[in-house]
């Protein structure tokens, strides 16, 4: 195991040194790197006007808002990120021989895919709690420059908390399914491939295909009901479910949790694909000619 992590951490730092990281890690949080900046001149505006002891709950209801957005596109920009780096972590190590070089040190080859795969998972999540955690400094700034922090004109008191910590765990764990599942679908496809932009267009192209086929199934089946017998084999309706604005409200507002079976159900399913893609990886890369 000591050899597994000493990859896990080489592969995250490969992840992390790369120039392209920090730009992906700002588009990935757009929302909260732009909105807050918006959130806080409004905030100033309001002050501005003398209304006191409200503003501050106004701004707070905003940034939650923010918060809701900033994971439902957290969910649809993602996949562009993942294709590019497992891309190039996959087919362009295979394309440009670095992959012959580590598999002659002493590692298993379900090592290799699992090592990379974790090391951008890893960075997935500290993206998303990197957003979260810019716009909960919003909040912050705001209550430590409030002048009436009663909050006399508020229907009900704000808290300096974006979000309360069992909302926010259960939200981390299914951004943590929902990635897997991705990630483990891009590393199949790039077993295929060792070109990295060429691995990422048509992974990119087949996933595009079945969002679009799943979002027209509630119309193609008042023609004829096999339609949505085809969409059952189409992962991405379950990571759809995950990353609507209802699912990621409902558990803000405690509404639903993890095991309400509209969350539960799409949970289980996306670890399921999330399996079958790894294994199917994990078997294709034991039997992929690189050393010779």
């Amino acid at each position: 195991m000591r050899r597994f992590f000493t990859l896990f951490r080489f592969e995250l730092v490969k992840v992390l040194a790369r120039k392209k990281a920090l730009l992906f890690l700002l588009a990935l949080n757009v929302v909260p790197l732009l909105a807050s900046v918006i959130a806080l001149l409004v905030y100033m505006k309001l002050k501005g006007f003398g209304i006191g002891g409200m503003e501050f709950s106004v701004l707070t209801e905003m940034v939650r808002g923010l918060f809701t957005a900033h994971i439902v596109l957290f969910g649809w920009i993602s996949p562009f990120f993942l294709s590019l780096v497992i891309g190039d972590s996959f087919s362009g190590d295979i394309g440009r021989g670095y992959m012959k070089t580590l598999l002659l040190t002493p590692v298993e080859r379900w090592q290799v895919v699992v090592s990379k795969a974790l090391a951008v998972l890893m960075f997935l999540l500290v993206a998303v709690a990197f957003g979260g955690f810019f716009l909960q400094m919003d909040l912050w700034v705001a209550r430590a420059v409030t002048d009436s922090p009663t909050l006399i004109w508020d229907l009900k008191p704000a808290s300096t908390a974006l979000i309360e910590t069992s909302a926010a765990l259960q939200l981390f764990f299914i951004a943590f399914l929902a990635n897997l599942a991705l990630i483990g679908y891009f590393t199949l496809f790039s077993m295929f491939s060792e070109s990295p932009l060429l691995m990422a267009f048509v992974s990119m192209i087949v996933l595009m295909t079945m969002q679009t086929y799943v979002m027209m199934v509630p119309y193609l089946t008042k023609i004829d009901s096999r339609y949505g017998d085809v969409a059952s084999w189409c992962f991405t309706r379950h990571l759809s479910k995950l990353s609507e604005v209802s699912t990621v409200h409902g558990i803000l507002e405690k509404r639903i949790n993890l095991l309400s079976p509209e969350v539960w159900q799409p949970m289980l399913a996306s670890f399921e694909w999330a399996a079958l893609f790894f294994l199917a990886a994990i078997l294709i890369f034991r039997k992929k000619q690189i050393l010779s």
